[in-house]
């Protein structure tokens, strides 16, 4: 399921939900409530899996670039990084 799906649910949980106010129903509440919820949780899962992937690709890139380094440049390096570890 993508971004477009997830917001799609939740955009149209949340216009049931102002519709239930507008028709006193509260099946119609209840629904968009839920339904509003659901893509909320369906988008944030996507973007937590996005910031996972590039989370791993950044960790590979860093661990290939300290394995092209001889033992004592690597040392430094993360020596450096443990003591700045900001920036």
């Amino acid at each position: 399921m993508d971004e477009r799906t997830a917001m799609a649910v939740g955009a149209a949980g949340f216009l049931a939900f102002l519709l239930s106010w507008i028709l006193h129903s509260r099946i119609v509440r209840v629904f968009g409530l839920g339904a509003a919820v659901v893509g909320g949780a369906l988008y944030a899962r996507q973007k937590f899996a996005q910031r996972a992937d590039k989370i791993e690709a950044a960790e590979g890139a860093v661990r290939s670039t300290l394995d092209d380094l001889d033992p004592v440049a690597r040392a430094q390096v993360m020596m450096d990084i443990a003591r700045h570890p900001k920036g």
